[in-house]
């Protein structure tokens, strides 16, 4: 397994070594916040990072009691809320985004280097034969097609992580709702306001 692996590497060329790191961290990252999401979908007394409890409940409480935070309105301040609270679910989005911009590049990049070792063939050799040019083609289009898979697989991770995070935020939105909708509840001193009009 591990020599086969190694094979891999090498038959792309210098540049599969950080291509791979790449994509390691493509798959901890990605994997990590989709699986997070997901079992938040399925507990929602579990969240995906720290901050989000702490935001999706202080939104629920503003609600709930039509209270806001100092300087700003009700609707601002649940705003706010919703800002940090999407802040938090879509933290790795921008690493990602990186990622697979990264891996695009130094599959390009590898292209470049296998083209350069084609020629550095052709400038040594004079007349060369398909053979020696296989290699430097093999290494140009295989960090290519490698490099351009795993900025396939980032987004598509990006668009999960992103699609989830949508889901949460719609369902927090519609707890809010709800409890801005529900009545004031009756105080003796609104009930001797009504009284005295």
């Amino acid at each position: 397994m591990f020599n086969s692996l190694i094979n891999f590497i090498n038959a792309g060329g210098p540049m599969m070594y950080p291509l791979t790191v790449t994509g390691l961290m493509i798959f901890v990252l990605g994997l990590y916040q989709v699986i997070w999401l997901t079992i938040w979908t399925l507990s929602s007394s579990r969240f995906s990072c720290a901050g989000a409890p702490m935001w999706a409940t202080k939104a629920i409480a503003l609600a709930q009691h039509k209270t806001a935070f100092t300087g700003l309105t009700l609707l601002e301040s649940i705003e706010l809320c919703f800002s940090r609270m999407e802040d938090c679910l879509t933290r790795r989005v921008p690493a990602m985004r990186f990622l697979a911009q990264i891996s695009t590049l130094m599959g390009f990049l590898g292209t470049v280097t296998g083209m350069v070792r084609v020629f550095n063939t052709v400038a040594k050799l004079g007349v060369v034969t398909p053979s020696d040019l296989a290699g430097g083609i093999h290494e140009a289009l295989f960090t290519t097609v490698y490099g351009l898979i795993l900025a396939l697989i980032a987004w598509g991770f990006t668009y999960f992580i992103e699609a989830l995070s949508r889901k949460h935020l719609r369902q927090l939105e519609l707890l809010v709702i709800t409890e801005l909708e529900k009545a004031a509840p009756v105080t003796p001193e609104n009930a001797g306001a009504s009284n005295a009009s």
